[in-house]
């Protein structure tokens, strides 16, 4: 499974941050890593310098062999909890997505 972290201008971004967002989007989908081509991860600040509510934003968009690609976005406070956030939105709609399919293949091996 491939992940790639894009961040915005308003973002600082380096190799460590990079590396640790790749670390907890790989945990969360591992279970999923047969059947997920690519993860691209996009953090992004709308406001810049300045504080403001749920001003950080994490869109995460997965790629799945043979189906159409699943995003999320979450807007929190700080980038930790809208990253946090998305993961947790993604993994709910991987599994819920691979689910029905298995679900389907299951009621189709039955008959």
């Amino acid at each position: 499974m491939l992940i790639e972290v894009r961040t915005d201008g308003n973002i600082k971004g380096s190799e460590q941050s990079s590396a640790e967002v790749k670390a907890v989007v790989h945990a969360a989908l591992d279970r999923f890593g047969d059947r997920i081509r690519r993860v691209d991860v996009h953090l992004s600040d709308t406001v810049g310098h300045r504080t403001g509510h749920d001003d950080k934003c994490c869109m995460i968009e997965a790629r799945l062999d043979g189906r159409e690609p699943i995003a999320v976005t979450h807007r929190e406070s700080t980038m930790k909890q809208a990253i946090h956030g998305a993961i947790h939105n993604l993994k709910k709609s991987v599994e819920s997505a691979l689910g029905k399919e298995a679900t389907r293949d299951h009621l189709r091996d039955h008959r």
